[in-house]
């Protein structure tokens, strides 16, 4: 298992909204020369503030929805969930969440899932870094349930991959999975084994029915990255695969620490110069309430057996 740990420096921006956050990247497809969009989002947090970074109105998502939430002592935040249902993951500090008559204790990597038509407020006697990722068109109503990090390390549910290549080891943490009852969502976070490593290798998308379209079984996906790189005064990105499930050829995106991205339509690998390491939080929302099986994807042909 590969131990989490803290990667990134702090960061703090003045508060945009939805609409500044959205920042297309544009990708040259090799062969055909083709210029692609790529939906990506500024994801860094403002002080005591409750930050709208992935919306219905400045995205292509459905479902899924993203938010940050950093506070300081003194400072609360209140949510308000319609027909949603919501994670919310602690980037770092210690987070207090009151949902459902009872208060809930968080640390660094510890998600608390609420159900819909629920309100919950956020404080913290230090500080916090939370993000919110939220489904919505959910329709039953799911308890409260807690999850700690540790609570799943050295299970199941700490998935290792890439044991055929070195540089694709990794521990696929799955937070919110079996383990959760909920209408759409799954998330988790993954840490690589060494830094130049490659993420969510091999090549796949959550479309299982295959590179025909999204079927009824699919899933969107959310990714935020989190990279850092041992060069004093170099940039730290990872590249992101964005190729189309047809097409043959790779397609990679620069992405930089702090970018939240749209991975749904197209298949997603990752991979880091050799001074970068990174980690990254996933988040998943299924097209068809209850139909939340996390490893049913579409393998890029030929790479079927490189998990």
């Amino acid at each position: 298992m590969v131990e989490p740990k803290t990667i990134g420096r702090i960061k703090t921006a003045e508060p945009q909204s939805p609409a500044q956050r959205r920042h297309d990247l544009k990708v040259i497809v090799p062969v055909s020369h083709e210029i692609r969009t790529v939906e990506a989002f500024n994801a860094i947090p403002a002080e005591n503030t409750v930050q709208e970074i992935i919306t219905a109105g400045n995205s292509s998502f459905r479902f899924l929805r993203l938010a940050r939430i950093l506070l300081e002592k003194g400072h609360q935040a209140e949510r308000q969930l319609q027909n949603e249902e919501a994670v919310y993951y602690v980037n770092r500090g210690s987070a207090k969440l009151q949902a459902d008559g009872a208060e809930y204790t968080l640390g660094k990597g510890d998600v608390l899932y609420v159900g819909v038509q629920s309100r919950v407020t956020l404080h913290t006697d230090s500080n916090c870094d939370v993000s919110e990722f939220k489904a919505v068109e959910c329709h039953t109503k799911y308890p409260v349930q807690l999850v700690r990090h540790t609570d799943i390390e050295g299970t199941e549910l700490a998935a290792d991959l890439g044991s055929r290549r070195p540089m694709s080891k990794r521990t696929v943490f799955k937070l919110v999975d079996k383990n959760v009852q909920a209408n759409r969502l799954l998330f988790g976070d993954t840490y690589m084994a060494q830094r130049g490593g490659v993420g969510s290798y091999p090549p796949h998308f959550h479309g299982p029915d295959g590179p025909h379209g999204l079927g009824a079984n699919a899933k969107e996906e959310i990714y935020h990255f989190r990279c850092e790189t041992d060069i004093e005064g170099d940039v730290p990105y990872v590249l992101q695969n964005c190729a189309l499930p047809q097409e043959k050829v790779n397609v990679y995106a620069h992405i930089f620490d702090e970018t939240a991205i749209n991975v749904t339509p197209t298949y997603h690998d990752t991979i880091a110069p050799p001074s970068v390491d990174f980690m990254f939080t996933w988040c998943l929302a299924s097209f068809t309430e209850g139909h939340r099986d996390w490893a049913e994807i579409y393998n890029k042909p030929g790479y079927e057996k490189e998990w």
